[in-house]
């Protein structure tokens, strides 16, 4: 087992991805992880700030994968499956995915993925994959309307340490895959709550809004505009997700 042979245990660090990243730069080996009870300066995606209140689970792998373009986003995008694998085996629920980097049950936000290459001398060392959820976190202690806690959708209160275990075993086993190039993404597919709904992107200046079609199994998200117009989308863009559903967006 390659990610989870050895585990750094944090009671609170400002950012268990800044710590990692640290730990990376001085040498630290692949696979291990820093784990913390919370962070005081979490981060989203696109710096967004990520609430990390007591009761979830927030944690940072090291990685050296082959510093390949595409190898890299498939890692970002394709890495909430085992996250919602993860779910699935504590909590017997199905868990959904937001494209790129959230995690979703019962409509709302349990949890996100950050990931983030560490660089020296101009020349990319080392990713840190950041996981953020809402395990036994008090539904008051949650903040966003948009988000909820694993606790609040089962009434289940789950070990954070039996949690991880799971956790570990599930990510272990995607990285093994996405190394190899066996990844199932059609699994990611079959959990991607983006598909079918509209997508608001940002390209340079312009924004583009789309029906989200299909996910490429370079980790893209393809949409179509009312126009007929494609564009395939990183994950770098700046996505957001209306509300409506596709069919009452488009006309025909």
């Amino acid at each position: 087992m390659l990610i989870g042979h050895k585990v750094i245990m944090k009671d609170e660090v400002p950012s268990t991805n800044q710590l990692a990243k640290a730990l990376a730069a001085e040498g630290e080996v692949e696979g291990t992880v820093v784990v913390a009870s919370t962070q005081t300066a979490g981060r989203g995606r696109l710096g967004r700030s990520w609430t990390s209140p007591p009761g979830g689970i927030y944690l940072s792998v090291i990685l050296r994968p082959p510093m390949d373009a595409t190898l890299l986003n498939r890692l970002t995008v394709f890495s909430c499956l085992p996250v919602a694998l993860a779910i699935e085996d504590v909590y017997g629920i199905q868990a959904g995915i937001k494209w790129p980097n959230d995690i979703i049950a019962g409509g709302l936000k349990v949890g996100g993925i950050l990931a983030e290459g560490s660089s020296m001398a101009g020349r990319t060392e080392s990713v840190v994959l950041g996981i953020g959820i809402n395990l036994n976190t008090r539904p008051e202690d949650v903040g966003l309307a948009t988000a909820t806690s694993l606790l609040a959708l089962t009434g289940k209160e789950v070990a954070r340490d039996a949690f991880l275990h799971t956790l570990l075993f599930r990510l272990d086993a995607f990285y093994a895959s996405l190394l190899k190039g066996e990844l199932d993404t059609d699994a990611y597919r079959s959990r991607c709550q983006t598909l079918g709904r509209v997508v608001e992107a940002r390209l340079g200046d312009q924004m583009v809004a789309g029906k989200a079609i299909y996910i490429e199994d370079g980790g893209a998200l393809v949409i179509k505009t009312e126009e007929g117009m494609t564009y395939s989308l990183s994950s770098a863009y700046d996505t957001t997700l209306r509300e409506e559903a596709a069919q009452e967006y488009f006309r025909q």
